[in-house]
């Protein structure tokens, strides 16, 4: 979550709710490696990959607990303020981070999901998403 608050600044309580069900799929985490920052828009990659989208839903409603635990704990720890939007009070995280291969992974899809996001209102990610709470 801290690597995503870096990448936009800030973020709405309801569009961070999306990113770990992205980004905790491998195939998706593959895919979004393998594009270039401009080329694809959620639209195209539901449609061209529909398959990643089967089951979103449910990993929506699973991780969902678990963005909240974590935001909870991000802001009791004075590492993000929540109010409309969630957004980071010091870049706790250097550049040249290793934790391991898989956070490396998802360090580099993470700007692509970010910008393929951004395109979008948070309610229109909902719909295409088709996000059911």
């Amino acid at each position: 979550m801290i690597q995503a608050l870096q990448e936009v600044q800030s973020i709405d309580i309801a569009r961070s709710c999306l990113i770990l069900p992205f980004l905790l799929d491998d195939r998706t985490v593959n895919y979004l490696q393998t594009v270039k920052n401009d080329e694809l828009s959620l639209g195209n990659f539901i449609q061209f990959r529909p398959r990643f989208f089967t089951s979103f839903n449910k990993r929506f409603t699973t991780l969902l607990p678990i963005t909240i635990n974590a935001l909870m704990i991000l802001s009791k720890s004075n590492q993000i303020d929540i109010s409309k939007d969630i957004s980071l009070r010091k870049n706790i995280l250097p550049d040249n981070i290793e934790i391991g291969d898989r956070f490396n992974e998802i360090k580099k899809a993470l700007p692509v999901l970010m910008k393929m996001i951004a395109r979008h209102e948070t309610a229109q990610l909902y719909q295409l998403l088709k996000i059911q709470l």
